[in-house]
C-alpha cells in the first residue's frame, strides 16, 4: 500500500493560511497595546490638566480668605493675572479669537518661539509649580517662584505624555506638553470701591485655557486634552460678599 504525503500546494496553501491568520492575530494584539496605551497616556494627562486647575483654584479661593493685598496669596493670584491677555497692544478681537481656537496641525508650532499667535511664548503661557505651591516653608520671597512662565527652555514638546518633570531634589526640570494661558474679562473692567469714595477699575474675571499636546503610540496627529475654567478676580468676590 502506497503512503502519500501533501503535495506541494496544499503545504503552499497551509502555510499560507496559517501566515494570515498570524499576521491578522499580531495585528489586533499591537493595535489593541496602542490603545491601551493611548488611553493611559490621556488618563495621565487629564490628571495633569486637573491638577493645574486645583491649583488655580485654590491660589484664588486663598487670596479670597486671606482677604490681605499684601498676603502670600494674593501675590500669586496677582503675578498670575500678569500673564493675562487682555485687548491691548498686540492682542485684538481677531488674535485672541485665533488664540482660542485650540487645534494645532503639531505640537511643535506651539514651541516656536516667533512672533506667532499659536506659540505658548506670544500668548504669555505659564506652568504653575505644584512643588512649590505645597511646600509650607515657603517665603513671600519664593513665591514668584511659583508660577513659571514660558521662557527659557522648562517649557518642550512632550517626550512621552504632558507632565511636570522634577528632579530628585524636587526643583521643576521641565514643563512637557502641557501649559496654561490666562484671558482677561473682555467686558469693560469692574469698579469697586477701595477705601472711601475711591473706585478702582478691577477685571471682573480670568478665563484660564490649560492645555496639552502630546504624539500617542504610532500616532501622526497630535493628541489634545484641555479645560477651561472661570475664576472670579477675589476683589470682586469679597466687594460683593
Amino acid at each position: 500500500m502506497i503512503k502519500k504525503g501533501d503535495t506541494l500546494i496544499e503545504v503552499t496553501l497551509a502555510v499560507g493560511i496559517f501566515s494570515m491568520i498570524a499576521i491578522a492575530i499580531v495585528a489586533v494584539m499591537s493595535n489593541g497595546t496602542s490603545n491601551a496605551q493611548t488611553s493611559l497616556e490621556s488618563t495621565l494627562a487629564r490628571e495633569e490638566v486637573d491638577s493645574q486647575t486645583e491649583a488655580l483654584r485654590f491660589i484664588q479661593s486663598s487670596a479670597i480668605i486671606e482677604n490681605d493685598p499684601n498676603g502670600k496669596y494674593s501675590k500669586l493670584w496677582d503675578t498670575i493675572t500678569k500673564h493675562a491677555i487682555t485687548k491691548e497692544g498686540e492682542f485684538n478681537d481677531k488674535t485672541i479669537e485665533k488664540i482660542l481656537q485650540y487645534s494645532p496641525e503639531s505640537c511643535d508650532e506651539l514651541y516656536n518661539k516667533q512672533d506667532d499667535p499659536n506659540s505658548i511664548y506670544f500668548q504669555k503661557a505659564f506652568v504653575i509649580d505644584l512643588h512649590q505651591l505645597g511646600n509650607k516653608n515657603n517665603t513671600d520671597e519664593g513665591v514668584s517662584n511659583i508660577i513659571v512662565p514660558a521662557s527659557g527652555d522648562k517649557f518642550q514638546p512632550a517626550s512621552t505624555y504632558p507632565r511636570l518633570v522634577y528632579s530628585d531634589s524636587g526643583s521643576l526640570v521641565a514643563a512637557e506638553g502641557i501649559y496654561i494661558i490666562a484671558v482677561a474679562d473682555y467686558n469693560d473692567e469692574t469698579k469697586i470701591a477701595t477705601g472711601g469714595n475711591e473706585a478702582t477699575p478691577t477685571k471682573g474675571f480670568y478665563d484660564f485655557y490649560i492645555r496639552t499636546c502630546w504624539y500617542g503610540s504610532n500616532a501622526e496627529k497630535p493628541s489634545l486634552v484641555s479645560t477651561v475654567i472661570r475664576l472670579y478676580n477675589p476683589a470682586i468676590v469679597k466687594n460683593t460678599n
